[in-house]
Formats: structure tokens, sequence, C-alpha cells
């Protein structure tokens, strides 16, 4: 394929320079998908379609929509919550669930019913001895463009087979507009630490809350200031401090007493889980930007990554910052899709950025279609990185950027699979140790949402042994280090 190769120069000093892929054109871009689609699926034309040979199995399909809720692993076992908003598609209700799957065959083991109206919000966390941790939050008939705020926020703990340990409410109301995610991060020691919001009046407050994980009764709480219509993700936790971003700067709290450390200036309505460095560096989304910050507070340095930023970046072995960023907020109103973008950690400069525009023509609308990235990346054990995209593909990228293969996630299942899924998700990836990366979907039936997991054979053999490797930190989505 050819490629135009741009070389950018940014005037901030915290900036080096960045370049990129540039693609050549609708005609480009339309040879490109139906010289891949010739290599990995059949024809429309055809009857009948086999199953990918990649995809291993779909799961048993559950009512709901696989959209915040991040998989978790531990075990044989992959745990899934479903987020299905009665009222969408009209006329739907739904009764969401934490799933237990077996990993062998994608077969239920057990499902928890969450109680009526909550939807799962963020990542399911499995901490050392078993026990499930996940945040739901009310969204009865949920209306998007509604001014009223949101029902409470739970924090749920479950036993490793589905019981009920107990359950807690975390607050009363919630800001209104919601979108984004949120879950715990657990320690060492098994502490659970929860940000949430907690006003029920503006101006607007959120808090970092420590949970005993006996009972969930509370060990401390600290409170700061977040404007409204925003995101809450979910607190880091590492060597003692717990970092958590609002919309205007990012906090640094003692995990042992909640006692505030620093804080440093920088933030925005969309803001990421921060990630940590072997150094102890503090990497977060801020807007479209990727600041980074010392471990005592000191920006470091900007990357300008071009479209907002909604999911958590990762890091590679040699501790390059794999970001994805949605298509929101783009400097370049003619791009398609968000971008992925490796950055140097040292100065802020693009290693490479990997243009996915090229894909996003659609030969059944005969259109080009508009896709955010909002689910965080994943660096397999051997260098390879996976990242998704709202519509319906999957990538695998070499470290140098190339590509190395390519899912269409509407094409990997058979005819006599029923399941046309391909739609868009918040869950971080997940590889397990044989290979087999795991991603949640959703397909419309009967103007009702449903959604499974696809297990998908790769050769990357469990997740890289760095600072950061997947969205979360670890298949177990502690967010802690």
């Amino acid at each position: 394929m050819k490629e135009l190769i741009l070389i950018f120069l940014l005037g901030s000093s915290l900036s080096a320079f960045q370049f990129g892929t540039v693609n050549l054109g609708k005609e480009t871009g339309k040879k490109a998908i139906k010289q891949w689609q010739e290599k990995t699926t059949q024809t429309e034309d055809e009857l009948y379609r086999p199953r990918d040979s990649r995809l291993l199995w779909i799961s048993e399909p559950v009512e709901g929509w696989a959209y915040w809720g991040s998989i978790a692993i531990s075990g044989d076992t992959i745990y899934m919550g479903t987020s299905g908003i009665d009222g969408s598609p009209s006329g739907a209700e739904y009764t969401n669930t934490i799933c237990a799957i077996n990993k062998s065959d994608g077969k239920i083991k057990w499902k928890f019913n969450i109680d009526e109206d909550e939807v799962v919000k963020g990542a399911i966390t499995v901490a050392n001895d078993g026990t499930i941790y996940f945040i739901t939050i009310d969204m009865p008939y949920y209306d998007a463009h509604s001014t009223d705020h949101g029902g409470a926020t739970y924090l749920y703990a479950l036993n490793s087979d589905g019981t009920k340990k107990w359950k807690k409410i975390c607050s009363s109301v919630t800001e209104p507009h919601f979108w984004g995610q949120t879950s715990p991060a657990i320690d060492s020691d098994g502490i659970i630490y929860i940000y949430v919001n907690v006003s029920t009046s503006m101006p607007t407050n959120n808090a970092v809350i420590a949970l005993n994980p006996s009972d969930g009764s509370e060990k401390w709480r600290y409170e700061l200031q977040h404007a409204e219509y925003s995101i809450w993700p979910a607190p880091t936790v590492s060597s003692g401090v717990v970092y958590a971003q609002s919309t205007d700067s990012l906090y640094a709290i003692s995990s042992s007493t909640g006692g505030f450390l620093w804080k440093a200036s920088g933030g925005n309505s969309v803001i990421t889980s921060p990630v940590i460095n072997s150094s102890g560096d503090i990497y977060c989304g801020q807007g479209r930007y990727l600041i980074a910050y010392s471990s005592t507070g000191v920006k470091k340095l900007e990357f300008d990554a071009k479209a907002d930023i909604y999911a958590q970046p990762v890091i590679g072995e040699d501790g390059t910052i794999y970001l994805v960023t949605s298509a929101k907020n783009k400097t370049d109103t003619n791009k398609k899709a968000g971008y992925f973008w490796a950055i140097n950690s040292s100065n802020g400069s693009a290693k490479w950025m990997f243009d996915i525009d090229q894909w996003m023509y659609d030969e059944h609308d005969k259109e080009w279609k508009t896709s955010d990235c909002y689910g965080p990346a994943v660096v397999g054990k051997d260098g390879t990185i996976y990242f998704t995209t709202e519509y319906k593909y999957l990538w695998a990228l070499n470290p140098d950027g190339t590509m190395k293969d390519i899912y269409d996630l509407t094409q990997m299942p058979s005819s006599g699979d029923n399941w046309t899924g391909g739609q868009v998700t918040y869950s971080a990836l997940v590889i397990d140790e044989e290979g087999i990366l795991y991603r949640t979907d959703t397909a419309t039936r009967n103007r009702k949402n449903y959604c499974a997991i696809l297990a998908i054979k790769t050769h990357s053999y469990g997740i890289a042994n760095s600072p950061w490797p997947k969205g979360y930190k670890n298949n177990k989505n502690t967010n802690s280090k």
C-alpha cells in the first residue's frame, strides 16, 4: 500500500516531532479493504459463510449491552457485566447481570442478577481472594437529553460462586449525563478504592473512598470539586498513593490515611484513569492531550493526540506509550476515525501513528463511517499491540506500527452462529496465557440488545511484562501497581 509520511513540527516546548501514515484517498481505502476481505472472509454472494478459523467460540448470549463493563479473568473463569438500559431500543426491558463464563468453551457457569434498573458502569475487578467487585448506577429509562440527575451509585462484592457478599450505596444521586466509566481499584492488601460522584447539589463534588473488603465499611474519604457533565475514571494505586483526576487537577492521596499529598494542575471534562511507568511517572489523558507528571506532580511532557482520549493509555516493555483516541474534538475535520499513537515516553515525540481511516468505508452501505475508539489497547507478550474500534474492527499491529492482522468482527462468525455484532465497546481487551484474546460484543435481535464474548486466537500468549500492558493494569483489572 502506498503511504505518505507526513511530519509535523509542534511549537510546544514540551512536545517534539510527530509523524504518521496518511492514506491516499477513498480508492486506496476501498482496495485495501477488499484485499483483506478476500484474505479472511467469503463473499456475501455465497450462501454459507464458515466461521473464521481464528474465532474459537462465541459465549452464550445474555440480554443487555456490552458497553461500559470491561471483562476480567481469574483462573479458568471470565467475568462479564451487562448494561442494558430499559427503553433502548424502544420497548426493551432488561435484567442486567454479572456472568461467570467458562474460559474453555464460553458456557455460562452462573449469573448474578443485579437489582432492577441498575447498569454495570465499568470494569469488573477481581481480588486475590476471588472476590468480584463492580460499580452500578441507577439508569431507569435514562434519557440522554434529560437535565434530571441520575440515580444512586452502588458497589457490589460477590463471592466466587456468584453469591452476594455485600452491597454498599456510595451516593444517593449522580450527576446527569454520566456516560463514562468508573470501577474499583484494589491494592495488594485487598483494600478497595473507588472514585464516585457524591453531590446532591451544585457545585458537584467527587470523592475518593477507601473501603474494607470484609464488609464494605469506609476507611476514609477525600472529597474534591468536580465539574458537571464529566467523566469519573477509576482511581489508580501505586506505592502507597492513590491518584485521581478531576476536571482541573490530578490529585495524589495517601492510600493509608486519605491525606492530601499534592495536586497538579490540568484536566478536562474528558479524562482517563492514570497509568504509572517503571520510574513512577504518571500518564493520563486530558481532553485531546496526553500529559505526563513526575511522582511529585511536576509536569514532564504534553502530547497532542489530535482528538479526545477516552481510553486509558497502555505501556510496552520498552516504555513506549500506546494511545488510542476517539473521533471527537478532532483537529482534522476530514478525519473519519480515531488515531492510534505510539509515543516516546522520554520526550513526548511520536514514534508512529497508525491511520485507520482507510478501513472506514462500508461496502454494504456505500459510505464512509465515523468511528470512535473507546476501549484501551493491550500489548501482547510478543510485543503485538491490539486495539478495537466502534466500527466492527479489531487490529493487531507490530511494534514498528505496521499492520500484522485485522479482524472484521461482523464476518468472523459463521452464518450458523447467528451473531451479527461488531458494535462499540469501552471494554479493555484481554489476552490469556494461551494466546486467546477476549472482546465483548453486542448484537440487536428483535428490538433488544444481547451481548457475548468473542474468543480469538492470537500468537501473543499472555500480556507483556511491562509496567501497564493493558487497560486496568492486569487481567483482574485491579488498576494498581
